[in-house]
């Protein structure tokens, strides 16, 4: 019986290790190759899921050019504007305007120390409204304690003034009437636009004294009417003997 020789043991041994060797890198390789072609579970995660300080929504509204803001809503107006007004809606406005505690008081009326705003809040005007006051002097005629018959007057014009009337209630500043003399009261007549026209003047006076007989002067309302007239108030001396 033959032995191999020690170069031929050699050569076999070295030829066993060889498939050994490739039969491991074959098994191995293929195990390093699916391991890298599978993405791990952490970098997966990543690429998913959304930056916590970027959402979705927030991106989208950020991105969007097409947004438009939310426009304010107009101011409700709590005021009268009388510059929208012409001057016979200026006058008809003034006339229709409420007392401030009854609505059958007047809110624009005359009286001893001028013109007066007394109407509700609600009622009052954003800015003063200009009005005119065309005064007359008022000749008195048989008039007063005495006198016998009817009493008669006469007008004669005084002057026009402009006074700022509102927008609070008071009296409008420079609307005081020009003291009375004897024999002689004082009416004024608010309007708006052009003068007061001697047709629009009042008929007829109430020029009955009160009783029991003032101890000054002392003044009545007068009702006008026409298209520009707002009101009037007459001025009565309180002396009226021998007129």
């Amino acid at each position: 019986m033959r032995y191999p020789g020690r170069s031929g043991a050699k050569l076999l041994a070295v030829a066993a290790a060889a498939a050994l060797g490739v039969a491991g890198c074959s098994s191995g390789g293929s195990s390093s190759a699916d391991a890298a072609g599978a993405p791990s579970t952490a970098a997966s995660g990543a690429s998913v899921t959304p930056s916590a300080t970027e959402s979705p929504s927030a991106a989208s509204d950020t991105a969007s050019p097409d947004a438009t803001p939310t426009e304010a809503p107009s101011p409700t107006a709590t005021c009268a504007d009388p510059a929208l007004l012409g001057d016979t809606e200026l006058s008809g406005y003034l006339v229709r305007l409420p007392g401030s505690l009854r609505i059958i008081d007047l809110g624009v009326y005359m009286s001893l120390d001028g013109l007066h705003l007394d109407t509700q809040e609600t009622k009052r005007f954003c800015a003063p409204v200009p009005v005119k006051i065309t005064r007359f002097a008022v000749r008195l005629s048989n008039y007063g304690a005495g006198a016998t018959g009817r009493p008669s007057y006469s007008y004669r014009p005084l002057d026009t003034v402009e006074v700022p009337l509102g927008p609070a209630n008071g009296v409008a500043p420079g609307s005081t009437p020009p003291a009375t003399a004897t024999c002689s009261g004082v009416l004024s007549v608010v309007h708006t636009g052009a003068p007061v026209a001697d047709t629009e003047l009042p008929e007829r006076l109430n020029l009955v004294a009160p009783s029991p007989a003032p101890t000054g002067p002392y003044s009545q309302q007068i009702r006008v009417t026409g298209p520009r007239l707002v009101t009037a108030g007459l001025v009565l001396p309180a002396d009226t003997r021998g007129c």
